[in-house]
């Protein structure tokens, strides 16, 4: 319960769901940002963030901001459809000079992790064996996590990654 009154007093978010009245999604989006103190970084947000077809977004930002001339704020995208949908946070921090981006994302396949993750991308970089990750990179340098989970004969594997970019603003 105290998780719970702690997330309340620190974030500051809402919840929309794909909705017919809005004909530009890109205008949501950037509005959300806008209303949220993001209003320098719309061409690298579109970019970067674009919503995707059948999408629910949430969106927040630390109560009070952070320090100083940045604003922060994270956007979370769930999209797709029944067994085939993915889970994408967007982190971006405006700054007087530039925007950047901390993209993470979360996708679950049914099967094995080795039957999911093709060997010929990407590469087994960390072993844990006394944990349930086990990290892979791929040849540009971008890290996965990747979980098998097991419930009777059923099997899945819980793929985790994440990126950062940046871009300057006029």
């Amino acid at each position: 319960m105290k998780i719970r009154s702690i997330l309340a007093v620190v974030l500051s978010s809402s919840f929309i769901s794909a909705l017919p009245a809005y004909a530009n999604d890109n205008q949501l989006l950037l509005k959300k940002f806008h209303d949220y103190g993001i209003k320098k970084c719309d061409a690298f947000i579109i970019e970067n963030s674009k919503l995707k077809s059948g999408w629910n977004l949430f969106i927040n930002k630390h109560a009070g901001g952070i320090d100083g001339p940045s604003t922060e704020v994270t956007i979370t995208q769930i999209f797709g459809s029944k067994d085939d949908t993915v889970k994408t946070e967007d982190t971006y921090i405006q700054t007087s000079k530039k925007c950047f981006l901390r993209h993470t994302w979360t996708i679950t396949f049914p099967g094995s992790c080795e039957s999911n993750i093709d060997g010929n991308a990407w590469y087994i970089s960390t072993k844990m064996p006394n944990k349930d990750y086990t990290t892979y990179k791929n040849s540009g340098g971008i890290e996965l996590h990747a979980k098998e989970i097991s419930m009777g004969n059923f099997k899945a594997c819980v793929q985790e990654g994440s990126s950062r970019s940046s871009a300057a603003h006029g």
